[in-house]
């Protein structure tokens, strides 16, 4: 355009300077995104370990690790008449549980959770 003469030089290096400002906040929003991901792969990892461990690391834990390994997993747990009616799990096994075919220790704590 500004070889056609369409737009002015200023114009055409004011268009410029934003084009590359918001490409370089683009760039800086990937590299944030990738390093998150990262994190997240990370995490998802350790927890599909926990979880597969849980109910060994649970039988051998004295009451303040059981009581950190409930509040690495469990969110949130509804307890009426010493039956739990609800239990939402912390990310990511929530994710875990779902995908998971037959895990009593993930969606049920195994059988020392109550």
């Amino acid at each position: 355009m500004l070889l056609e003469e369409e737009i002015s030089k200023s114009d055409f290096k004011e268009h410029r300077v934003r084009i590359e400002a918001e490409r370089a906040k683009l760039k800086n929003t990937i590299d944030v995104i990738s390093q998150r991901q990262n994190l997240v792969k990370a995490d998802f990892e350790v927890a599909l370990q926990l979880a597969t461990e849980l109910n060994f690391l649970y039988d051998k834990a004295n009451f303040d690790e059981k009581r950190l390994l409930c509040e690495t997993v469990i969110r949130q747990l509804n307890i009426k008449n010493g039956t739990i009616v609800n239990m939402e799990l912390n990310s990511p096994f929530a994710l875990i549980a779902t995908r998971a075919e037959s895990s009593g220790a993930v969606l049920n704590g195994g059988r020392y959770w109550i």
